[in-house]
């Protein structure tokens, strides 16, 4: 009789824990996925900073500056 009563017993708080566990896994997934999401990965910003620090001259065909030299480049008089 206290066997099976201690059975259930550890039965239900392995249940508990195994929700609880689920749970944390989810809420962790959920977290990583949110500061992936929110992560500005783009090289375009890298880019305007370096050409911004380098100067140069706008080349309206690529819209960054660069030293002038390309060839098929559209720059201002």
């Amino acid at each position: 009789m206290t066997s099976q009563i201690q059975h259930k017993i550890l039965y239900r708080c392995f249940r508990f824990l195994k929700a609880l566990f689920v749970l944390l896994v989810k809420i962790l997934a959920s977290a990583v996925g949110f500061l992936a999401a929110a992560a500005d990965t783009s090289k375009k910003d890298i880019d305007d900073i370096t050409d911004n620090y380098k100067g140069g001259i706008l080349n309206y065909r690529t819209g960054k500056l660069d030293d002038g030299t390309d060839p098929i480049g559209w720059y201002e008089d």
